[in-house]
């Protein structure tokens, strides 16, 4: 019971991280930023206290009280020496003398960022490691958004001028242009990829099969978009758990990455859902004959206690029509459904 509790724990912590990186993404300004960052760390942390810090040429330091409100913080604050030195190249495992303490940076080698945060007890090894990722998650999702607010909005405010600052030094020096390009390529596939699979999420699929999709226009080429769910995840979450459920998304993410060419493009939308879009002259019956095949592989190779099922539907793009992709992309949801009906009947 502990441990499916844990389990539970892990998940809804998972759902609320997920949910904050949706919402980090729609705010334009980095008071709002900071507001969600530090209601996160409040609400899924139970910190007492945090301090953020950003790289920059001149370093300024953002606080968050015990309700996670964001407010200026001198450099007299407790931590503002150990996160400032774990800006200049200190000691990458994170040591506080304080057990009670942890501080995280990102990149996790060059740090740009650092967030420490403190709480009333110790905890367990297991709590302080659930504390530990929580905040180099969130520490992420907030630079990832504080960055991307500073480049659009002409760096309005104290975090948005650290990084036109550090985006200066990076032009004028190449190892800082190699550090920022690796933070600016770490911040890109947050933004762009699904945690628990690593293939896209939605925005990520958009993002590149549009691309594809004018091309294709332009060239009158042949595509097709695949829409495709699992069939039986809620009976392996009810009946084996969520972390079985989490391991069966995985293997059905292999599954269509193996059925599909590399060139194509593949997303999980979320929960059993996932979609691909395809630059491709074979007929739509070939794809799903090659799914059907590596499922059966699967299945005979592979030692689970589950058996994994996945129902697809696809449909071709009139390049020559204004149709746009969503259409296409929900026209291949029905299809698929169509399938899944047929199936039961």
């Amino acid at each position: 019971m502990t441990q499916r509790t844990g389990s539970n724990a892990e998940v809804r912590q998972l759902q609320a991280l997920l949910a904050l990186s949706r919402e980090l993404m729609q705010v334009d300004k980095p008071p709002a930023a900071l507001a969600l960052a530090g209601r996160a760390l409040a609400e899924l942390g139970g910190v007492d206290d945090a301090l953020l810090l950003v790289r920059g040429e001149v370093s300024h330091d953002i606080g968050f009280d015990r309700a996670g409100m964001p407010h200026a913080a001198g450099r007299g604050h407790a931590w503002h020496g150990p996160a400032l030195a774990r800006l200049e190249g200190g000691p990458e495992d994170d040591a506080m003398p304080d057990p009670r303490t942890l501080l995280v940076g990102v990149p996790v080698r060059h740090a740009m960022a650092a967030l420490a945060a403190g709480w009333p007890d110790a905890g367990t090894p297991a709590e302080q490691a659930r504390r530990r990722r929580l905040l180099g998650t969130v520490l992420e999702l907030s630079v990832a958004t504080l960055c991307r607010i500073s480049a659009r909005d002409a760096l309005e405010d104290l975090v948005s001028t650290q990084y036109a600052q550090m985006a200066g030094t990076a032009r004028a020096h190449a190892d800082e242009l190699a550090r920022r390009d690796d933070a600016e390529d770490a911040m890109r596939a947050l933004a762009l990829t699904d945690i628990l699979t690593g293939l896209n999420n939605r925005r990520g699929f958009f993002v590149q099969a549009e691309h594809m999709f004018r091309l294709a226009r332009r060239k009158r080429a042949s595509c097709m978009v695949i829409y495709a769910d699992i069939d039986g995840l809620k009976q392996v979450n009810d009946q084996l758990g969520h972390e079985t459920g989490d391991q069966l998304i995985r293997d059905a993410a292999a599954v269509l990455r193996e059925s599909l060419r590399d060139t194509d493009v593949l997303a999980r939308l979320g929960g059993d859902e996932f979609v691909a879009f395809a630059l491709n002259d074979v007929h739509p019956r070939v794809i799903l004959s090659r799914l059907r095949e590596n499922l059966h592989a699967f299945n005979l190779m592979q030692d689970r206690t589950y058996a994994l099922s996945i129902s697809a539907g696809v449909v071709r793009c009139d390049t020559g029509s204004e149709t746009p992709l969503l259409d296409y992309v929900q026209r291949a949801d029905r299809e698929m459904y169509a399938h899944k009906r047929s199936c039961l009947h």
